[in-house]
């Protein structure tokens, strides 16, 4: 097969601008405790740099999904503010916080812009307190983080999931309870630990997940949870991928400017292409443009 040369989506990329102390991670104090290596993007990233970081890339619509602000509904205001003619946020993936007297009115809020297609929330927890975005296990099986995602679904909306490979069981039982609702899994289900015991979890994981009919998965940021990421260690993981969910329910993606720390934009998409070449153009074309436009509803 060729090496893909059609239109991109990157359905996963952030923006932000640190005037105004709007993302508290991202401040001095600030910390992530899965990437001790963030201190790097405490700078600005906006649609000058992500055109510049995509250059010859052939993306033709992008998906900005929420950047953990302190007021979500002001981040979807800011990316209004935006350029919108150069293809870079198309539509958005807005933030919400869940289980909170306020969530159904920030997410009714969000549901008012055109370009607000999804929702995410952050559910990752590691047995390891000290690599734990979350502090206890299980968030979504609690009624209230519930009613968020039923209220996702009663508004149309997509739900991105920042998970761990812990919580393959949790996302199937959301898959089951919210069959109208569509589940993306973020960044190959952060395969964070890369031990062979662990990796063996993995793939047990997403075949599980696979078997949902109403969860997608985004083929992304692998060179974030990889020490040592190369064509063979994204190939392992992409293969996995795209054998259990198939090309109309996987897609390729960015995590720009996360992915910064360890590669170029070209590089990461470069990798892609090459292992891509072992599919039909149908599916190449899926999992570079057609799988995230039929998501998020983007009619490039």
């Amino acid at each position: 097969m060729s090496t893909y040369d059609g239109p991109v989506i990157d359905p996963h990329h952030h923006l932000w601008s640190l005037a105004g102390d709007h993302y508290p991670w991202l401040l001095p104090t600030g910390g992530f405790a899965v990437l001790p290596t963030m201190d790097v993007l405490r700078t600005d990233y906006v649609v000058e740099d992500y055109l510049r970081d995509t250059e010859r890339q052939n993306i033709v619509a992008s998906v900005h999904v929420e950047a953990l602000p302190a007021d979500p509904v002001w981040e979807t205001r800011w990316l209004e503010s935006l350029p919108k003619d150069l293809g870079v946020a198309t539509k958005y993936v807005a933030g919400c916080p869940f289980s909170v007297p306020e969530t159904e009115r920030i997410m009714r809020e969000q549901a008012e812009f055109a370009r607000v297609a999804g929702i995410r929330q952050t559910i990752a927890w590691h047995p390891n307190p000290e690599r734990s975005p979350l502090p206890a296990p299980s968030v979504t099986r609690d009624s209230e983080w519930r009613k968020g995602a039923g209220l996702a679904q009663e508004l149309g909306l997509s739900l991105d999931l920042l998970m761990f490979p812990w919580q393959y069981d949790e996302v199937l039982e959301l898959g089951r309870i919210f069959p109208e609702l569509t589940l993306v899994v973020n960044h190959c289900a952060s395969p964070i630990e890369r031990g062979e015991d662990d990796l063996s979890d993995w793939r047990r994981s997403i075949k599980l997940l696979a078997s949902s009919p109403n969860i997608v998965m985004k083929i992304s940021s692998l060179a974030s949870y990889d020490p040592q990421p190369s064509q063979r260690s994204f190939n392992l993981i992409i293969d996995e991928l795209v054998e259990a969910f198939g090309p109309t329910r996987a897609m390729f993606a960015s995590d720009w400017p996360v992915g910064t720390m360890k590669m170029t934009f070209g590089d990461v998409y470069s990798m892609f292409r090459e292992q891509a070449e072992k599919y039909s153009a149908g599916e190449q074309r899926a999992l570079f443009h057609d799988t995230a436009a039929q998501v998020y509803s983007i009619a490039a």
